[in-house]
């Protein structure tokens, strides 16, 4: 199943180094277009619910962010098994970790905008998209001040 992750300290090192592989701790929060959100969506693309998962995950990602910081979010498959509902605290689309295990990274999304500067906006984040062959320059997107 994908999973959307914002990231964290430990994420970075598999990035640096290109790496496809994420350790995930049991317990840790992510956003996906779970079985529960397909049942309470009926009919809605599957296109549009992975959608909203990530911009879920962007927007938890922006809470914790400084007014001009970017955010990144890591887009990892993992077994549908390693997940629980987490939707009392992640709304509709959260999951969390149930148990450690390791997910394969199929991409990374870097906002384009600052928090604050995404917050003035009315529309959801504009993210850009990176390969995971190109970790290092999403992390060096993402620590380069945002324009305007």
């Amino acid at each position: 199943m994908r999973i959307y992750l914002p990231l964290i300290v430990e994420d970075r090192p598999v990035l640096e180094s290109r790496g496809v592989v994420v350790g995930l701790a049991a317990g840790r929060r992510a956003w996906a277009a779970s079985a529960e959100a397909r049942r309470d969506r009926p009919g809605q693309d599957e296109e549009d619910l992975e959608y909203e998962a990530l911009q879920d995950a962007v927007h938890v990602a922006f809470s914790g962010a400084g007014p001009s910081q970017r955010v990144l979010v890591l887009a990892a498959d993992v077994p549908e098994q390693a997940l629980r509902p987490a939707t009392e605290d992640g709304g509709a689309f959260g999951v969390a970790i149930d148990q450690d295990c390791t997910g394969r990274l199929a991409s990374s999304h870097v906002s384009e905008l600052g928090a604050a500067a995404a917050e003035a906006d009315d529309t959801d984040p504009a993210l850009l998209w990176f390969d995971p062959s190109e970790g290092p320059e999403a992390l060096a997107f993402l620590e380069a001040a945002p324009q305007g």
